[in-house]
């Protein structure tokens, strides 16, 4: 187990929000993906997808943050029982880009597409690459005021954000002890030098 200076162990658990109502996979053109992702990023957790229990016995004394997405704060109320001490507009995911192609595909393949054009530079009207990963850096830097605070964090995020926040987390000296994904899934770090670093 990873300790901090103070001789206690600190951890940070990054959880994925569960499965929206609106997570569906029909085919679409352009301006039915726009509006999927318009419902989608409006959404609430569907009433048969339920963390495991021992996801909410973890966070029985954590320090809980959320982003401000409903599928995200109504995940944090499954597990907890109750609203995230904290909730946050930057731990919301990576915008889509809305892209204007001639034709029609599954959500998922636009998804796929989208994502390869944001990591790539091109972002339309939504938050570029480089604007998120800063706001990434930013948010970080309040995950880890508050671990000096509390050494049990836990965060209801998403997908993408989530997997920028651990890299972000492993640079400044944190490291994975656990890793899981999917609706629900989580990532676990511990730190091995001071847990303000």
């Amino acid at each position: 187990m990873f300790i901090n200076r103070k001789g206690t162990s600190v951890k940070i658990t990054l959880v994925r929000h569960g499965r929206p109502v609106a997570s569906s996979n029909p085919r679409v053109t352009a301006v039915g993906f726009a509006k999927w992702v318009r419902a989608y990023n409006r959404s609430f957790v569907r009433p048969d997808s339920l963390p495991p229990q021992e996801l909410q016995d973890k966070f029985l004394n954590s320090y809980t943050f959320s982003s401000d997405l409903n599928r995200s704060r109504h995940s944090a109320e499954i597990c907890l029982g109750k609203e995230a001490d904290l909730v946050l507009g930057d731990l919301r995911e990576m915008d889509i880009p809305r892209l204007k192609l001639p034709f029609s595909m599954s959500v998922n393949s636009w998804l796929v597409i989208a994502r390869l054009c944001w990591f790539l530079g091109i972002s339309g009207n939504s938050e570029s690459y480089k604007t998120g990963c800063k706001r990434i850096v930013s948010v970080v830097d309040q995950i880890t005021t508050k671990v000096s605070e509390h050494e049990d964090v836990a965060i209801f995020g998403h997908g993408i954000s989530n997997r920028l926040i651990a890299k972000e987390l492993k640079r400044r000296g944190w490291a994975i002890k656990y890793s899981s994904k999917g609706f629900w899934g989580q990532t676990e770090l511990t730190n091995i030098t001071n847990c303000s670093s």
